[in-house]
């Protein structure tokens, strides 16, 4: 680190410290009595109220993932959701295939959804499937029943054209192209605080620090389609200037994120990795509580962050995906899927005071894909046909060049396709004393459908074309 000292230690308790100090806190009486209270009032800091310890522990043992075998009926945490989206944690994308040669299309390609208007987003989680109260007595075979969104799917798919998502996605960066001399003042003033100076970031969305009004951070606040409260999107902190990612991360009370990393990302470090270690940032303290091993890609830490001084501290989840390279997609479209639909039922049942945020080296592409995924879920489950150019092109006037490669537009279709085809197959039936699986595959004939279009996605992706503006 360059302007900040940093240093690693093992965290008990810890008192004030001057601004980039590194020396380990000492043991307080009066602080030990504060970590075992309720949450204190804060200092007059005027920061804002943050997530409570006990908020957050709350939410983490409803919304946690699950491991899931191909055996597995029902969740294991109980809830009504989870167990409709069962895919084996090693599952791979149901549709690879071995490359093929581009396929040509015609320019008078069919629109991929109707113009019709999304419904108004609901708080109910996605994709619930309906609890049949049935007689404890009576064990009698359920009558057929689908996932709520089977038919707006299907019908979905059969206007899918790879070739118009192609025109979708060129139509969506020229109509999106900032004004930086006008709307990225404050992005411009800070060129030496970004990780380059291809991604502006806008005036109108970028989140300020309260009392701070020196302090820029490349992060914003960003509307989602059918989603009720606002997201983050933020880049990696550049190194040295990781105070102003942490305190403003603490001020916008963020208590979930999720963190989209390739191999060279992985030495955008901003926080520590071992379980016990602390490191002040300036006069931010960040503290590592619990590291979880998910799987080979993802790994959850529990990381308490506060400002010196202070005592309630916000304890933060944060989601590390790894193996997803710049301007690249997931590596497996399963574990992506789960932590989306995860990320999309907090945000439906918040209440808007706990956020939750993206964070990618730039702020922009993966991160970008990773919320304009979850959109799309959500519309499918809200019973209208995602308009995916829409939902894009909603994303970039905000946070300019989000989804930042044809790869990935092309991607999100397929993404897309494999959470309808799980949840068609894998969906289920609960009842009050036992549960039965009704499997029901794609009908026959819209097989040849996806056949095709993930072929001609796929001749996309291999095209790779990326539009930066």
């Amino acid at each position: 680190m360059s302007s900040k000292d940093k240093k690693t230690k093992k965290h008990h308790h810890h008192h004030h410290h001057g601004k980039g100090s590194v020396l380990p806190p000492k043991k307080s009486k009066k602080r030990d009595k504060t970590k075992k209270g309720a949450k204190k009032g804060k200092s007059g800091t005027g920061l804002n109220k943050t997530a409570s310890n006990a908020s957050l522990r709350a939410f983490d043992s409803k919304h946690k993932l699950k491991k899931h075998s191909s055996n597995d009926d029902v969740s294991t945490d109980g809830t009504p959701f989870l167990p409709t989206i069962t895919v084996s944690d090693s599952a791979v994308n149901l549709f690879s295939e071995a490359p093929s040669a581009p396929t040509k299309f015609t320019t008078t390609a069919r629109a991929l959804t109707p113009m019709s208007h999304s419904p108004t987003p609901t708080a109910v989680p996605i994709m619930m499937p309906p609890v049949l109260t049935t007689p404890p007595t009576v064990q009698t075979v359920a009558a057929p029943v689908k996932w709520k969104a089977e038919d707006v799917a299907l019908g979905y798919i059969e206007k899918m054209d790879a070739a118009m998502a192609r025109l979708e996605y060129i139509e969506a960066c020229a109509s999106t192209k900032p004004l930086v001399e006008k709307d990225c003042l404050l992005w411009k003033k800070n060129l030496h605080k970004n990780q380059t100076d291809a991604y502006p970031c806008l005036d109108s969305t970028i989140v300020k620090i309260p009392n701070q009004p020196d302090d820029y951070v490349n992060m914003s606040t960003i509307t989602v389609p059918h989603c009720r409260y606002p997201i983050l999107m933020g880049q990696m902190p550049k190194r040295g200037f990781e105070e102003e990612f942490w305190r403003a991360v603490f001020n916008e009370s963020v208590v979930m994120m999720y963190v989209l990393m390739g191999t060279e990302d992985e030495k955008n470090d901003f926080f520590p990795t071992t379980p016990g270690a602390y490191v002040y940032y300036g006069s931010m303290f960040v503290n590592i509580r619990l590291v979880d091993k998910m799987d080979e890609e993802r790994t959850r830490y529990t990381i308490e962050a506060l400002p010196n001084g202070l005592s309630n501290s916000n304890m933060i989840n944060v989601y590390v995906h790894t193996g997803w390279e710049p301007f690249g997609v997931p590596v497996k479209y399963a574990n992506t899927t789960r932590s989306v639909v995860d990320v999309m039922n907090f945000v439906k049942t918040s209440n808007g005071s706990e956020k939750m945020m993206v964070v990618s080296k730039n702020g922009c592409g993966r991160a970008g894909y990773f919320l304009s995924l979850g959109a799309s879920f959500c519309c499918l489950n809200d019973g209208s046909e995602p308009r995916m150019g829409e939902i894009v092109k909603a994303l970039r006037v905000q946070r300019p060049n989000s989804v930042d490669s044809m790869k990935q537009y092309a991607s999100l279709y397929l993404c897309l396709l494999y959470y309808i085809k799980v949840n068609i197959i894998n969906f289920k039936i609960k009842f009050k004393e036992f549960i039965f699986q009704k499997k029901i595959t794609i009908p026959d004939d819209k097989k040849q459908k996806v056949e095709d279009v993930t072929k001609g996605l796929e001749a996309l992706i291999r095209e790779d074309l990326s539009i930066i503006y």
